[in-house]
Order: C-alpha cells, then sequence, then structure tokens
C-alpha cells in the first residue's frame, strides 16, 4: 500500500474494523507498506518538533509495527497493523496488554495517509457466542476461520485484541 491515502479507502469496507486477515492470518495481500511508513512517522514527528526513538518491524507473534516517539515530552508509541492501514497510539505496549490513548494532534497528521483507530473502537468488547465448541463474533466482521480459532485460543475480549495482537 505505497502511496495509500484515505481517499482511496474501499467503500465496501466502509467502518469496519475486523476485515478478513485483520489478524495477521490468512489475510489478503498486499501487506501495508513498512518503508512508507516508516517515511510519514520521521515526516510527522519531526513536523511537529518530537523525535523518533525507535522502529519495530512485525516479528513472528506481533502482527504490527511499534514506533516509539517522544513528543511534547510524552513518551508514546504509534503502531500500524501489519495487512490493513490501521493506525493508533499507545501509552504503553505489553504484549496482550495496550493502552490505547487519543493523541489530536497524531490524529490529524495521520489520517491522510491511515485510517486512525480510537481507543474507543479499539476497547469494544468483542461478542462472542460459542455453537457447538465453535465460536460466533456477533460484532460486524469478516473474520476468517483460523481467526475465529484464534480469537477462541487466546480469549481476545475487545477489538483491539484482534488488530494487534500478539498470536505466537
Amino acid at each position: 500500500m505505497n502511496g495509500f491515502s484515505m481517499d482511496k479507502w474501499p467503500k465496501e469496507y466502509g467502518e469496519m474494523i475486523l476485515l478478513n486477515g485483520v489478524s495477521g492470518f490468512n489475510g489478503p495481500n498486499p501487506k501495508t507498506d513498512g518503508e512508507y511508513f516508516k517515511k510519514i512517522c520521521y515526516s510527522v514527528i519531526q513536523n511537529i518538533d518530537g523525535n523518533v526513538m525507535s522502529f519495530c518491524e512485525p516479528g513472528v507473534a506481533r502482527h504490527y509495527y511499534i514506533v516509539k516517539v517522544e513528543v511534547s515530552e510524552l513518551k508514546l508509541y504509534i503502531l500500524l497493523n501489519l495487512i490493513y492501514p490501521f493506525v493508533t497510539f499507545a501509552s504503553s505496549v505489553d504484549p496482550g496488554n495496550i493502552r490505547f490513548i487519543q493523541h489530536e494532534k497524531l490524529t490529524a497528521e495521520f489520517s491522510p495517509f491511515y485510517r486512525v483507530l480510537s481507543p474507543t473502537e479499539l476497547n469494544e468488547p468483542l461478542v462472542i457466542r460459542d455453537r457447538k465448541g465453535r465460536i460466533i463474533v456477533e460484532n460486524k466482521n469478516e473474520l476468517n476461520d483460523a481467526e475465529l480459532g484464534l480469537i477462541k485460543y487466546f480469549n481476545s475480549k475487545t477489538v483491539g485484541d484482534i488488530v494487534f495482537n500478539y498470536w505466537d
């Protein structure tokens, strides 16, 4: 998704977050462009007189990029989903326990390039029913069978647990 802009966001996706493969499992290609994201991060953070402290690629169990930044003496993280152009901000990124935060200035800066997900969206509880050993997620979704199995296995509780997961 090199050069992605939100005016190209497919209309059929609407406001849906739990798209097929959003967890990083059995998802569509192409994946988000890490080099493009890195350039955007450095440009945005420099423009607001901040510092990029580190840039981490997705790993075996982590299906998102992590950029640690300092803005106005506040240390925080910028996260990008590996599959879809979903960005959010966090005050901590402990595996399985991300604290999502709102940051108006960063939201304004990243919105032309990515869909910025709010803490409200990411902390939305999953509504799950178990039907004969198979789970059904009642939140609006297009999740695939592999993702549903992992949601059950890892006992995911929120939308953010899926979009920014640490599943091995």
